[in-house]
């Protein structure tokens, strides 16, 4: 009867042990999920969505392998990992990030697709004589396939450089340019951007208005994406520091607003760079017109000796290219007047002759 107590006693003694080391050994490689979800109810047939997810190791003392299992019913094959279904959780990184990348089929059914990826993570390499732990967690997916296109969009931030003032080049008054920097989150299914930003531009005691301007050249982004568009706004003002109120729009709709300081440079301030003209340095566009005068002039004076020298009519068609719709209405006229002449002239000798014989 001893003896089966004592048996008793030790083998719950023994699973205690068991136990108690297994739990150790768990917090010491303990695994969790940061932002454990992949949640999208804009989707559209065709849609690109990307989420980041954070896999988290609590002690990571060696290399651990991760197998990923996807189980989302009619969606499966759209759901992808940049890592691969199965990748080594390097020791000493405790958090590995991993994107999960949905590409929905251009002929999916409209609906809900609901289930979840799993990911199992155990020892890459397991010592002789000892138990392997795996260690799973779950990231739950919901996506919705919907008919329409939603234009929607977030301003996470907004920035604005230093400019130089606008200035004269050959016959042309060139603008300063102000680059207005967003960062835009689209959070719609559909490609987007703001659709105008205006800016009233006070002076620096807010006390008068000095110039109302507005855009709507602005860059696009793609749906659920996150990316920088620049805003250019062309500005007459002088050098100086000013105050702009800035209004972005969702078609009609203001949906951020605010104040920034605006600081003009004299102009050749801020170097080469900030003395281009549509993105070329003032010295090439002095070559490129030089050369285009040369060639259209040595192209007139050449052609015109051809012309002179072989006795050929002109190439209407030619002319009107070469030189200004006017000038070209008004050389045309006189040689079809010249040729009129001439005509006329034939027929005057030819009564003549036949007059006199």
């Amino acid at each position: 009867m001893i003896s089966k107590r004592l048996f008793l006693i030790f083998v719950r003694s023994f699973l205690v042990a068991c136990l108690l080391l297994l739990a150790v050994l768990t917090a010491q490689a303990g695994f969790g999920i940061s932002s454990p979800y992949v949640r999208n109810d804009m989707l559209i047939r065709g849609s690109h969505y990307e989420k980041k997810v954070t896999l988290v190791r609590g002690d990571p003392v060696e290399d651990w392998k991760a197998e990923i299992t996807i189980n989302v019913p009619g969606a499966d094959d759209w759901i992808s990992v940049d890592k691969g279904m199965e990748f080594i959780l390097p020791k000493g990184e405790k958090q590995i990030p991993i994107i999960v990348k949905v590409d929905v089929s251009k002929d999916a059914d409209f609906g809900n697709y609901k289930g979840n990826i799993r990911v199992r993570t155990m020892p890459l390499k397991r010592p002789a004589g000892q138990i392997a732990i795996a260690l799973g967690a779950q990231i739950d997916v919901d996506l919705t396939v919907a008919k329409g296109g939603v234009f929607d969009f977030k301003v996470i931030g907004i920035s604005v450089s230093d400019l130089e003032e606008g200035h004269k080049f050959l016959f042309f008054n060139i603008p300063g340019k102000i680059k207005f920097s967003m960062e835009i989150e689209n959070t719609g299914n559909m490609k987007g951007s703001p659709t105008k930003v205006h800016f009233d531009i006070y002076d620096s005691q807010e006390k008068e208005l000095l110039e109302s301007i507005e855009t709507k050249k602005i860059g696009k982004v793609e749906p659920f994406e996150t990316k920088e568009v620049i805003a250019k706004l062309s500005t007459k003002l002088l050098a100086g520091s000013y105050v702009a109120l800035f209004e972005i729009y969702k078609d009609d709709e203001v949906v951020n607003k605010g104040k920034i300081h605006l600081s003009i440079l004299p102009y050749g301030t801020l170097g080469k760079e900030s003395s281009k003209v549509f993105g070329l340095q003032i010295w090439i566009w002095l070559i490129i017109v030089i050369i285009v005068l040369a060639g259209a002039g040595f192209g007139g004076w050449k052609g015109y000796g051809v012309w002179k020298k072989q006795g050929k009519k002109p190439n209407f068609k030619e002319i009107v290219k070469k030189i200004r719709l006017k000038e070209a209405v008004r050389v045309i006229g006189m040689i079809k007047l010249k040729e009129k002449r001439a005509k006329k002239i034939k027929r005057l000798k030819k009564a003549k002759k036949q007059k006199r014989s």
